[in-house]
C-alpha cells in the first residue's frame, strides 16, 4: 500500500514539475507595446480594406462609364 502511494505521489510531483517548468512566464505588456500591436494590426487591416474599396470603386466606375457610352450610342443611333 505504501509503495503504491509513494509511486503515485512521485508521479504526481514529476508531472506537476514538468507542467510548471515548461510554461513561459507571464510578462504584462507596457502601454507602448499594446499601442504598437494595435496600430500594426489596424494598419494591416486598413491597407487591405482600402485596396478592396479602391478596386470596387474602379470597377463600378468602369461599369458606369460603359453603360453611359452604350446609352449615348443608342441615342445617337436612334437619332439618325
Amino acid at each position: 500500500m505504501k509503495k503504491k502511494f509513494f509511486s503515485l505521489l512521485g508521479a504526481a510531483s514529476i508531472f506537476s514539475l514538468a507542467l510548471v517548468s515548461c510554461g513561459e512566464k507571464f510578462v504584462p505588456l507596457t502601454e507602448e507595446q499594446i499601442t504598437a500591436k494595435v496600430d500594426s494590426a489596424f494598419n494591416a487591416i486598413a491597407e487591405s480594406k482600402r485596396a478592396e474599396l479602391k478596386a470596387a470603386c474602379e470597377s463600378e466606375k468602369a461599369a458606369k462609364v460603359a453603360a453611359k457610352v452604350a446609352e449615348l450610342q443608342n441615342a445617337a443611333g436612334q437619332a439618325q
